[in-house]
């Protein structure tokens, strides 16, 4: 695709700066990570990115003429997709882009909200039961041109075998878009830090009421409550436990469509997530510094109870809906890792962090809570029980759980 006129040749040649300053050099997590100048310029992309849409990735489709943009912060480059005539406001940030960092702007064929609205379709046929509709998840191509749909051959036990071409076609004809489709997996829901305690803090393990693994994400306020997220497939009423047993608190509220459920907790939230692999003993924890929005291209790290930290994972996919476990769920973002030493996920991370990088790595910032594990199936490594792990992670962006429940996050 190439670039679009819109901006001019010149406009694009000045953006070609010097590179940023690098942030100092940051502990890194147990697996590694992405270099501090890698993450110093992803918080510079981000930041270029949220002035030019001016609203969380959830409400991205509200911004009329925007389909998507890439952010690249091993080599500090946007790419933004739009659809028709760029608006002035957009041309003005990406003029006064800061130093180390270049943009290009291409024409994409469809709005996200059309694409969003052919999505919904897809999702709706297949609630409704319709014959053809094989499809386990749906989300726009971020450069605009088609929705992606991704299903099992053999129909997931509906409607027969089915094979790429057909699928393809018998969802554009429902989205009224152009469909690619691929072979996929289902999600799986991915369902220990063994014995935390008030403080209370996110990626440690949780037993669930049903006495299942679980992981905690964030620690936040409700009003004048201390509350500490989870996924609600976990558990949606009934008392959560540590691993030892200990009494966490009680579920209080939850939406099964953004697979989040609010503990309201005995004690208070610390603020911090768990760092390290999954047998961390020592308690090395690190700062949860405010909540960001996801671009395709970012780093992010995940960090669950039964698998550990993992980063180097980037973002490929936001604004998915897939269905988990039976149910489907919306406005999903998919990571995937960039390392084939480590995983993404495992079957007990859901409800841990996701976060990135605000300062090098020495802080970092929400990004959403584990909703389930996709893609391939890998080897897993070291896990604290026997699991199942994949080398990618469908994740609940964290904007609209904050907005939803009315939260502060600590």
């Amino acid at each position: 695709m190439t670039t679009t006129g819109l901006l001019g040749a010149a406009l694009l040649a000045g953006l070609n700066v010097l590179p940023v300053q690098a942030a100092a050099a940051p502990s890194l997590p147990r697996d590694g990570g992405p270099a501090a100048e890698v993450l110093a310029r992803q918080e510079v992309l981000d930041r270029l990115a949220d002035e030019i849409t001016r609203v969380p990735e959830h409400e991205r489709s509200l911004v009329a003429g925007y389909a998507g943009h890439t952010v690249d912060p091993r080599h500090g480059h946007l790419d933004l997709y739009w659809h028709g005539r760029l608006p002035d406001h957009v041309t003005k940030v990406l003029a006064a882009a800061p130093t180390g960092v270049t943009a290009a702007v291409h024409e994409a064929s469809y709005t996200l909200r059309e694409l969003r609205a052919g999505r919904d379709r897809l999702v709706g046929a297949v609630v409704r039961g319709e014959a053809g509709a094989v499809w386990t998840s749906a989300g726009p191509l971020v450069d605009g041109s088609a929705l992606a749909v991704g299903y099992t051959p053999d129909g997931g036990g509906r409607h027969g075998v089915a094979t790429a071409g057909e699928v393809s076609a018998r969802a554009a004809a429902v989205a009224g878009v152009p469909v690619t489709a691929v072979t996929a997996a289902a999600s799986t829901a991915a369902s220990t830090r063994h014995s935390d305690a008030s403080p209370w803090s996110a990626g440690a393990e949780l037993t669930t009421p049903g006495n299942g693994w679980c992981t905690s994400g964030f620690g936040g306020w409700r009003g004048t409550t201390a509350v500490l997220l989870t996924a609600s497939h976990c558990g949606t009423s009934g008392t959560y436990r540590t691993g030892a047993g200990a009494v966490v608190g009680t579920a209080t509220d939850s939406d099964t469509g953004l697979d989040t459920t609010v503990i309201d907790v005995n004690g208070t939230p610390s603020g911090k997530y768990f760092d390290g692999g999954w047998d961390n003993g020592s308690g090395y924890a690190k700062r949860v510094v405010g909540a960001g929005r996801n671009n395709v291209g970012d780093l992010v790290c995940a960090s669950g109870a039964m698998s550990g930290i993992h980063c180097s994972l980037r973002i490929t996919a936001t604004d998915v809906a897939a269905e988990v476990n039976g149910q489907w769920r919306t406005d999903l973002d998919t990571a995937t890792r960039t390392d084939d030493s480590t995983v993404a996920v495992a079957k007990g991370d859901s409800g841990g962090p996701v976060v990135a990088s605000v300062n090098g790595g020495a802080d970092m910032q929400a990004r959403g809570i584990i909703s389930a594990g996709t893609g391939n199936p890998v080897v897993c490594g070291s896990v604290a029980a026997p699991t199942t792990c994949w080398d990618s992670l469908r994740f609940v962006p964290i904007a609209p759980i904050v907005s939803k429940f009315g939260l502060s996050l600590a």
